[in-house]
């Protein structure tokens, strides 16, 4: 009896333990590339609407790399790091904003500076007004206090969200300028 009842046990855990992913071999979406990668160096250069502060966000680095590494939960995929520096506000060391995206979920985060993005959500809107100019494919995502809108081929065209240092600051930047290398 202990013998059968000990077989169940081990069948029993091997039966509950989470099974390997298929490992599908993940790749970011053409859509995807059109919102987000762009090369390095390319600039865009923002005011916000109520304070009239500039700020330039620079794309210092990008780097889409495919992990091959498959396990539960993780199949293997392309990865996307990026790291802006922007002229207005300090990141990490003073310096860069670092900002990631995942294949198998579609979704890039760059905190509440660069924004949030999936390829599975958002608002989608044909064309948005911004400084006289009609912007066409937005995407927009909204979560805490925060905006970013999107456009395909171009990147961030809009950008609002609460300050770091203080709750009653809500910024507005608005694209003005942008140069893709």
């Amino acid at each position: 009896m202990k013998k059968i009842l000990l077989l169940i046990i081990i069948i029993i855990t091997f039966a509950a333990c989470e099974k390997p992913s298929d490992c599908t071999k993940r790749y970011f979406s053409p859509q995807y590339k059109s919102y987000l990668l762009f090369n390095n160096n390319s600039y865009w250069i923002y005011k916000d609407t109520l304070l009239g502060i500039v700020d330039t966000l620079t794309l210092e680095t990008q780097y889409v790399r495919f992990n091959e590494y498959c396990s539960v939960g993780q199949p293997p995929q392309e990865t996307l790091e990026q790291n802006y520096k922007s002229s207005y506000f300090k990141g990490n060391n003073n310096y860069l904003w670092a900002a990631a995206g995942m294949a198998s979920s579609s979704e890039f985060q760059g905190g509440s500076l660069l924004g949030y993005y999936n390829d599975n959500g958002g608002i989608i809107r044909d064309s948005l007004l911004i400084n006289g100019v009609y912007y066409k494919n937005v995407t927009e995502f909204s979560f805490s206090n925060s905006k970013h809108c999107r456009a395909k081929d171009i990147g961030l065209i809009k950008r609002d969200f609460q300050s770091f240092t203080s709750a009653d600051t809500i910024y507005h930047f608005d694209l003005i300028e942008y140069h893709l290398n």
